[in-house]
C-alpha cells in the first residue's frame, strides 16, 4: 500500500507540489492526470526518494521515507518519462547490469531477461545496441528494467508516450499483469482514453494540488448531477408543457427540443426504476402523438470530468511557501571510509561494464594515437641520448644526470594521464549524466557512499593501469636505446597515478555538488580538471626522478587532499543536487562590478593585498638596507654562488628607441603581446585558484607570498637595476592581480577548511562570489597588466 499525506515540494519560489494526498492499495493502478507542470513527475520523484520533500508523509507498506529509503529502493521499479538507456550496450548487457544492481541472482536474472525479451518480441534483437532501437522498443526495455526484480511498487511516468497503438496496448497489458501479481502502480499520462482503460483510481492534479480524485464512477458522479439519457422523437411535440411539468417533478435535469429529449435521473436510481421511467415516458409521448424510437444512456466521459476540473476557479495561495523541513544530508567520514570494505563486488561488476561501454564509444582510439605519438618522441630522443636544442641545456642545468629521464618521463606521464582524464566522462557518474540515465541509477538500491565510490574507484583503477603501462613502455624504450631507465620508480608512478586519479574523481564528484547544471563555472571546472591534476602529479614525480630527499614528503599534500576531499564529498553529498534542474531560478542580470559582493568580501580582499604587501615590503627593505642591486649579489650574499664567473647572469644592454619613430608593425606586435599577456594571466589565475582548491588553498597562499618576496627584492634593487621597469612595473601589476585573485578565493579556502553545517551551500556561495569578483576586479587588473606590456613594448 502507498500512502501519501500532505506532500509538499518547492523549488525556490515555485510550489511544484502543494499538499498532495494519495492512497493506492496492492493490486491497484492509480493514474495521475494533469497538465504539463502540474507536479506529477515531481510527486513520483519524491515518492522514489531522489527528491527530498519539504513536508508531508510518504509510506510504502509501512516503510516511511526517508528513514527506510534503502529498503524501499530494492522493492521499487520506476519507468521515467524517457527510456534513458545506455546506447552502446545490448539489451542483455544493459538488463543484466541493472539486475545485478537490484540484487537479482545471476541464474534467475538470466532466465527473467530471456523470458521478458521473448514476451516483448525483442529476443531476435539481443545483438543490436540499444541506440538502434525504436522508441517503442526502448520503452519496452525500460519497462523490463523496472520490473526485472518483481517490485512491490511501480511508478511509470508517461510509459506509452509516443508509442503506436499496438505497442501501447502491449504496455497496458503488461502493467495489468503486474497489478494482478499484487503490485501497487502509479502511472502518469496525458491520454485520457488510456486512463479509462487501466485505472482503478484517478487523481487529477493542477498547480501541485490534487483537485479531484476517485474511481472513474465517482468522478463521473461528481461531474454530473445524475445519469443522462437521450430519446429521439418520431415527430415534434405540439404541446410540450404537460410533459415539461412531469419531467420537472421526476428528473434531476431535462431539456426538450424539437427532435429529442434529454433527461438525468439520480445516480442511485435502480435499473427497474430507470425502466419504469422509460416506459412511463413512452406512454406520455405516445398519448401526445410523438413516441420516441431510440433511447440511449449518454456516458459521462473522463474528458468532460478532466476539462471541468481544469475550468473550475483555482485559488492560489498568496503566502510564501513554508520553509522546507530540516533534514540531515551527507555522509559521515566514518561511514564513508567504512563503506570501502563493501565495494569489492560492485567494483568487479561495474569496471568491466563501464570499460566495455567506454571502448565502444571510440574515445579511447584518439587517446591511443596521441600517446603513441608521445612515445615515438621518447624513442627518438632516447636514440640521440639528449633532449633537442635549448631544452637540453636547461634540463642539464637544473637536473644534471637525470635530465633525459625527467625530460621524457614527466611529459609522458602528463600526457597519458591528462588525455585519459579528459575522456573520463565515459566512466561513472559523469558517464551516467552524459547518457541522461542518472535518474534511473538514483532509483536503484545503491546507497549514497557506493554512488560516490562508483565515480571514483573504476576510474582510479583504469588510470593507474593505463599510466603504468605507458610509463613502462617509455622506460622500456630508454633501456632499449642504452639509456638509464629508473625502473625502481615505476611503482611510484603507479602510486601517484592512483592518488591523482582518486583526487580528480573526487573533484568531479564535488563539481557535481557545486555546479550540477551547465554553465561557465561548471565548464571551467571540467575543462581545467584534467590538465591541473596531471600537472600537480608531475611535481612530486619530478622530485623522485631527481632523487630529492623531499620526494617522500611531497606525497603528503596530495594524500591529505585526497582524505580531505573524501570527507568533503561525503559531508556535502545530496542526491537531489545531482538532479537539480534550476526550477524556480531566474536569470539574474549580470553586473560587471558587483559592489555588493565586493563589500561582502572586503575583508578577504584586504587580506589578500596584505599577504602580498607585507612580504614585499619586508623583502624590499632588507634588499635596500643590504645595498644589493642585482640577483647575482643576492645569490652571493646567501652563499649559493659557486664562484664560477660563467654562472653569473649577463644582462644585455637596453637599447631605447624614440617612440616617434615606432613603426606600425611594432605597435601591432605590442598590441598582440598585450592581449596575449592579458589572457595568459587570466587563465593562469583561474588555474591557480582551481588547483589550490583541491590542495586546501596552500599553493595559492604560498605562491602569493613567494611572488611578493621576489617582487619586493626586485623593487629593492633601485632604479639602476636592469629591466627594472619591466620587472618592478609590469611585475607589480601582475602581483596585484594575483593578490586580488587570492583574496577573492580566500572565502573558498576558508569554507573548505573551517566550514561547518551546510558546507556545500557555503562553498557554492563562495565560488559564486569568486566568479563575480574575478569578473569585476581581477579581469580589470589583468587588462591593466596587458596595457602595461603594450605600453612598454610599443615605447621601446
Amino acid at each position: 500500500m502507498i500512502r501519501v499525506e500532505g506532500l509538499r515540494k518547492s523549488f525556490g519560489d515555485v510550489r511544484a507540489v502543494d499538499g498532495v494526498d494519495l492512497h493506492v492499495e496492492r493490486g491497484q493502478v492509480l493514474v495521475l492526470l494533469g497538465q504539463n507542470g502540474a507536479g506529477k513527475s515531481t510527486t513520483l520523484r519524491c515518492l522514489g526518494g531522489i527528491l527530498r520533500p519539504d513536508g508531508g508523509l510518504i509510506e510504502l507498506d509501512g516503510l516511511r521515507l526517508p528513514d527506510r529509503l534503502d529498503e524501499i529502493r530494492g522493492r521499487l521499479g520506476v519507468v521515467p518519462d524517457q527510456a534513458r538507456l545506455y546506447g552502446r550496450n545490448t539489451a542483455i548487457e544493459y538488463l543484466d547490469h541493472f539486475g545485478y544492481l537490484y540484487g537479482v541472482p545471476a541464474g534467475l536474472r538470466a532466465k527473467r531477461i530471456a523470458d521478458l525479451l521473448e514476451r516483448f518480441d525483442l529476443a531476435d534483437r539481443t545483438d543490436t545496441i540499444l541506440a538502434a532501437y525504436s522508441r517503442g522498443m526502448a520503452q519496452k526495455v525500460a519497462l523490463i528494467r523496472a520490473t526485472l526484480h518483481s517490485p512491490d511498487w511501480i511508478f511509470c511516468d508517461e510509459p506509452t508516450a509516443g508509442l503506436d497503438p499496438v505497442a501501447a496496448a502491449d504496455m497496458r497489458r503488461y502493467l495489468s499483469e503486474q497489478r494482478a501479481r499484487g503490485a501497487a502502480l502509479i502511472v502518469t499520462t496525458h491520454v485520457l482514453s488510456e486512463a479509462e482503460l487501466m485505472a482503478d483510481r484517478i487523481a487529477i492534479m493542477r498547480h501541485g494540488v490534487v483537485v479531484t480524485g476517485g474511481t472513474l464512477h465517482e468522478l463521473q458522479r461528481e461531474a454530473e448531477a445524475g445519469r443522462r439519457f437521450s430519446v429521439r422523437l418520431s415527430r415534434t411535440l405540439e404541446d410540450p408543457e404537460p410533459l415539461r411539468q412531469w419531467l420537472r417533478e421526476q428528473t434531476v435535469a431535462f431539456e426538450i427540443t424539437s427532435e429529442a429529449i434529454t433527461y438525468s435521473l439520480p445516480w442511485d436510481a435502480s435499473i427497474s426504476d430507470r425502466a419504469d421511467f422509460a416506459a412511463e415516458l413512452q406512454k406520455r409521448l405516445a398519448s401526445a402523438g410523438a413516441p420516441y424510437f431510440a433511447l440511449e444512456e449518454q456516458q459521462v466521459s473522463l474528458e468532460s470530468v478532466y476539462l471541468k476540473a481544469m475550468d473550475e476557479p483555482f485559488a492560489t495561495r498568496a503566502e510564501s511557501p513554508p520553509p522546507p523541513a530540516r533534514t540531515v544530508s551527507g555522509i559521515g567520514a566514518l561511514r564513508m571510509f567504512g563503506s570501502l570494505r563493501t565495494q569489492g563486488r560492485l567494483l568487479r561488476h561495474s569496471l568491466p561494464f563501464y570499460v566495455s561501454s567506454w571502448w565502444r564509444r571510440g574515445d579511447l582510439s584518439w587517446v591511443l594515437y596521441l600517446n603513441a605519438f608521445v612515445l615515438l618522441l621518447v624513442a627518438g630522443t632516447s636514440l640521440f641520448g639528449q633532449l633537442p636544442g635549448v631544452a637540453s641545456v636547461v634540463a642539464q642545468r637544473f637536473t644534471g644526470g637525470a635530465a633525459l629521464q625527467a625530460g621524457l618521463l614527466l611529459p609522458l606521464f602528463f600526457m597519458s594521464f591528462a588525455l585519459l582524464e579528459s575522456i573520463k566522462s565515459s566512466i561513472g557518474i559523469w558517464w551516467e549524466k552524459a547518457q541522461q540515465s542518472l535518474e534511473v541509477l538514483l532509483y536503484t538500491p545503491i546507497d549514497d557512499p557506493s554512488l560516490i565510490w562508483l565515480e571514483v574507484l573504476p576510474g582510479a583503477v583504469v588510470s593507474t593501469v593505463w599510466v603504468t603501462l605507458w610509463m613502462a613502455a617509455g622506460m622500456g624504450l630508454l633501456s632499449l636505446f642504452g639509456q638509464a631507465a629508473p625502473w625502481d620508480l615505476l611503482p611510484v608512478f603507479a602510486f601517484v597515478a592512483a592518488v591523482t586519479a582518486y583526487w580528480a574523481a573526487m573533484g568531479r564528484m564535488l563539481g557535481f555538488m557545486l555546479f550540477p547544471r551547465e554553465g561557465a563555472a561548471g565548464g571551467a571546472w571540467s575543462f581545467l580538471l584534467s590538465p591541473v591534476s596531471a600537472a600537480v602529479a608531475d611535481l612530486p614525480l619530478a622530485l623522485f626522478v631527481f632523487r630529492s630527499p623531499l620526494a617522500i614528503g611531497s606525497l603528503l599534500l596530495p594524500i591529505t587532499a585526497c582524505f580531505a576531499l573524501t570527507v568533503l564529498c561525503g559531508t556535502t553529498f545530496d542526491r537531489e543536487r545531482l538532479m537539480e534542474t534550476g526550477i524556480g531560478r531566474t536569470r539574474r542580470r549580470r553586473v560587471w562590478l558587483p559592489l555588493t559582493v565586493v563589500r561582502r568580501n572586503a575583508a578577504a580582499i584586504v587580506a589578500g593585498l596584505l599577504l602580498a604587501a607585507a612580504p614585499a615590503g619586508i623583502a624590499a627593505a632588507v634588499t635596500s638596507n643590504a645595498g644589493l642591486h642585482s640577483w647575482n649579489e643576492v645569490i652571493g650574499s646567501a652563499g649559493l654562488s659557486n664562484g664560477d664567473p660563467a654562472s653569473a647572469v649577463a644582462y644585455a644592454p637596453i637599447v631605447t628607441t624614440d617612440s616617434s619613430t615606432t613603426s606600425g608593425t611594432t605597435i601591432a606586435a605590442a598590441g598582440l603581446a598585450g592581449i596575449v599577456a592579458t589572457l595568459a594571466l587570466m587563465l593562469a589565475l583561474v588555474v591557480v585558484s582551481f588547483a589550490a582548491f583541491f590542495l586546501l588553498g596552500v599553493p595559492a597562499l604560498l605562491g602569493l607570498m613567494a611572488a611578493s618576496v621576489v617582487w619586493g627584492t626586485q623593487l629593492g634593487f633601485g632604479t639602476s637595476a636592469p629591466l627594472q621597469v619591466w620587472l618592478a612595473g609590469a611585475g607589480g601589476i601582475a602581483l596585484l592581480a594575483l593578490a586580488l585573485n587570492t583574496g577573492a578565493a580566500l572565502p573558498i579556502y576558508w569554507s573548505l577548511v573551517f566550514g561547518s553545517g551546510r558546507r556545500l551551500d557555503r562553498l557554492r556561495e563562495a565560488w559564486s562570489g569568486y566568479w563575480s569578483l574575478y569578473r569585476g576586479i581581477v579581469i580589470p587588473a589583468c587588462a591593466l597588466f596587458g596595457v602595461t606590456v603594450f605600453r612598454l613594448l610599443a615605447g621601446g
